[in-house]
């Protein structure tokens, strides 16, 4: 049996696809896309493997936690 942790690692360094990060996050596939082609640093860190784009889950969530925005006086629409 995996260790907890080893495991939670495993599962949080999973490879995703444009689309699975897209219904992750709720943003459109086009987002990542334009992100990627615009050369932009507004998405996360993406990879190519074997030709394709692959995104590290863990990554998509460390660049989630990273767009929070941190001042209680930001009040959205």
């Amino acid at each position: 049996m995996a260790h907890p942790s080893s495991q939670a690692r495993a599962e949080s360094d999973e490879w995703l696809c444009t689309k699975e990060v897209a219904r992750l996050t709720k943003l459109s596939p086009s987002f990542f896309e334009k992100s990627r082609l615009q050369g932009r640093n507004y998405g996360p860190p993406w990879h190519k493997v074997g030709g394709r784009v692959r995104y590290r889950l863990s990554e998509v969530l460390a660049w989630l936690e990273s767009c929070r925005i941190h001042n209680p006086e930001v009040r959205h629409a």
